[in-house]
């Protein structure tokens, strides 16, 4: 599998990740609130109190992700990639710390930190693929020679 492939598959992956959360947030924040992930362990609750305004807003900072890195699966440019990784570093990173310092529910801590830590580890992994010496030219790339 090569590079491109790599990167629009981890893209698509990223994309995904994020867009469901962000998504239930805009349209049903208060559904967002009381339920994400699941009705048996609702984390967002366990930060009260409920704000509409605040919820919806959430889900709709993470959907401005979502055209810019469609758009980066298709045309997977790599300094195109690489602001749109780093723009996900720039939520993850502080979420997951956020939440390190604040763990509030002990038993759901390994699937915590499974969400936390998976778009950063994948954001990174991405991250070095689009690395200059790391890109290969690869079939149909005009710098093939």
């Amino acid at each position: 599998m090569g590079t491109t492939t790599r990167l629009r598959l981890g893209l698509a992956l990223l994309l995904l990740w994020q867009t469901g959360p962000a998504l239930w947030a805009a349209v049903s924040p208060a559904g967002f609130f009381t339920t994400f992930p699941t009705s048996a362990h609702a984390w967002v609750r366990l930060f009260p109190p409920y704000n509409e305004h605040l919820v919806r807003d959430f889900g709709l900072a993470l959907l401005q992700f979502v055209p810019v890195a469609a758009v980066c699966v298709r045309w997977p440019e790599p300094v195109f990639v690489r602001a749109v990784l780093i723009g996900s570093l720039l939520f993850s990173v502080p979420h997951l710390v956020y939440h390190e310092l604040h763990v509030v529910r002990v038993d759901d801590l390994v699937w915590q930190r499974l969400s936390l830590w998976f778009p950063i580890v994948l954001a990174a992994w991405l991250l070095y693929l689009t690395k200059p010496s790391r890109r290969r030219a690869e079939p149909g790339d005009p710098r093939r020679p």
